[in-house]
């Protein structure tokens, strides 16, 4: 599964690159400009990740047989399409949930698609790229986690834009969270209770300004992202 997280990783560049307010409101002006800036730059990311497999043949859905960089290619258009479909919109209810979470999940559903799956097949692992899977685990804790709050509260609590200094403490919160469950041996246990109790004496003392669901989310949602790459690190799974 190389090619599929390094598919993944390159799209989760991508969206640390392009979600912010600023590149929001100039593809609301230039909606044509911005599809094939974000559309370029994923592919040409993908295509350096992915250089020594893109003269492999990667079986679309298992069926049609068809090089790594024609692959690459149709990824992009199906990203393309997605970023064009998949825009966030008020009137709706949960709409920039649901918004966020479809487009996710069917961009990476198509990356999946597109990679050659029977080398898992041949070699049974499913994470098998440990630095991979280390850069994906902290874009998604960071980046994506706080996209994510936001977009749940901003359904909510039609919440403001989070200020520079939020987003910073908020994302050093969960990426600590997410080393801690690195540590080797059983040590990471007492540093996790330690920092879940220095996070809930933060909050109650108003250090930082988190609602009970941004709070418990970058908890377990950390924690989990974690434990998945612990269990690659150290071979478990």
């Amino acid at each position: 599964m190389i090619v599929f997280w390094r598919l993944v990783l390159a799209y989760y560049i991508c969206a640390v690159l392009f979600y912010n307010k600023h590149f929001f409101a100039w593809r609301n002006k230039h909606p044509h400009a911005a599809s094939w800036g974000q559309g370029l730059v994923f592919m040409a990311i993908a295509m350096g990740l992915c250089w020594p497999y893109l003269q492999m043949k990667w079986p679309l859905a298992e069926v049609l047989p068809i090089p790594g960089y024609v692959s690459v290619i149709l990824a992009t258009l199906f990203y393309m399409v997605a970023n064009r479909l998949f825009v966030c919109r008020t009137g709706q209810q949960h709409g920039y949930t649901w918004t966020f979470l479809a487009h996710d999940f069917l961009v990476i559903l198509f990356l999946f698609l597109c990679s050659p799956l029977h080398m898992l097949a041949q070699t049974g692992l499913f994470m098998a790229e440990v630095w991979t899977l280390c850069i994906v685990g902290v874009l998604v804790v960071t980046k994506m986690f706080s996209v994510f709050i936001y977009m749940v509260e901003l359904d909510i609590y039609e919440r403001e834009s989070l200020t520079i200094d939020e987003s910073f403490v908020t994302m050093l919160m969960r990426l600590i969270f997410f080393l801690i469950l690195l540590l080797p041996g059983w040590r990471w246990l007492v540093w996790f209770g330690i920092w879940v109790w220095a996070c809930l004496v933060a909050r109650k003392n108003r250090l930082m300004d988190l609602s009970p669901f941004a709070l418990w989310f970058s908890i377990l949602g950390s924690s989990a992202v974690g434990f998945l790459v612990r269990c690659a690190w150290y071979q478990l799974l």
